[in-house]
């Protein structure tokens, strides 16, 4: 195996890897993602520069004492049946909570840790899926897209591998044919590599089918992947195609099934003549527009 296909499958198993044990990965709890959400809605109606003791009136070194005294003032000011701000209820409900955390040595503790560090960019899946409940069609089209991702990466390694088992049968090959020097020969000789056969006839190596064909190796021959080689391309064409062949046979059943009654046969025999004469009528159709296609490109 090649370095680059070394590369590519190795990074595919990694990329599998980390797909299959992240949801076992746990940076945060439930008390954190609800302080990184009060963080997050508190500087969105307040601005970026607001913090929990900011808001409050507050230094971090404020007390208890004095964290129920500035709760008591802002919540006059927010409380919704004295102020007809739409947002009242949720400022209201945002500063009790902020409130309880600041008042529980535990929670204070782990809030002004992030308040000197930073909330971190990465919060872990459980929180953006708990703050933002992606609906049905959105985790639908999430999972298609990294199926196609996958997809793509599975032809591109299928695409390397065929490549590198033609080299290899080549090889193999010409080093039966010619020796162990490889010293050219331009004889025909018929070799045999795990149990299949080949002929080797100058620079050319054919491999020989069961059913008497010579098909030559060319590694050029492999096709490269293109992106509408993947599932959410091909997917739309399979149905179409499957929906095309039943309303086709569907047609062609119901032209008979018609013919049938207006002739009013009176036998199989009769039936099958005129089933017949419809399928050479439609194959000399499709005889006379492919001679006529022909024509036009001549």
């Amino acid at each position: 195996m090649s370095s680059k296909n070394r590369f590519i499958t190795f990074g595919f198993f990694v990329f599998l890897l980390i797909l299959v044990l992240s949801p076992y990965v746990k940076a945060w709890d439930n008390e954190d993602h609800e302080i990184f959400t009060l963080v997050d809605d508190l500087e969105a109606s307040e601005g970026n520069d607001v913090n929990f003791y900011s808001w409050l009136g507050l230094e971090p070194t404020a007390t208890e004492e004095d964290i129920n005294r500035a709760y008591r003032k802002l919540s006059l000011a927010v409380h919704p049946d004295k102020n007809p701000d739409a947002k009242s209820k949720e400022k209201f409900a945002r500063l009790g909570r902020i409130k309880t955390i600041l008042r529980n040595p535990e929670e204070r503790k782990r809030y002004d840790f992030f308040l000197k560090n930073g909330v971190p960019k990465w919060r872990g899946t459980g929180y953006y899926y708990s703050r933002y409940r992606p609906g049905l069609g959105t985790v639908l089209i999430g999972l298609l897209v990294l199926i196609s991702f996958l997809h793509y990466i599975i032809l591109w390694i299928n695409y390397f591998q065929e490549k590198n088992r033609i080299r290899h049968y080549i090889k193999e090959s010409r080093e039966i044919a010619w020796g162990k020097r490889m010293k050219k020969q331009q004889t025909k000789k018929r070799v045999f590599v795990n149990d299949l056969s080949f002929m080797v006839e100058g620079d050319h190596v054919f491999f020989l089918a069961d059913d008497g064909g010579e098909y030559v190796l060319d590694e050029e021959t492999v096709v490269r992947p293109k992106i509408t080689d993947v599932i959410v391309f091909v997917l739309p064409g399979w149905f179409y195609n499957n929906i095309k062949k039943q309303f086709s046979v569907k047609k062609t059943n119901s032209l008979v099934n018609s013919e049938y009654e207006k002739e009013g046969f009176s036998s199989d025999d009769d039936r099958n003549e005129v089933v017949d004469n419809l399928r050479n009528k439609t194959r000399r159709r499709r005889g006379g527009n492919k001679r006529q296609n022909s024509k036009l490109k001549s």
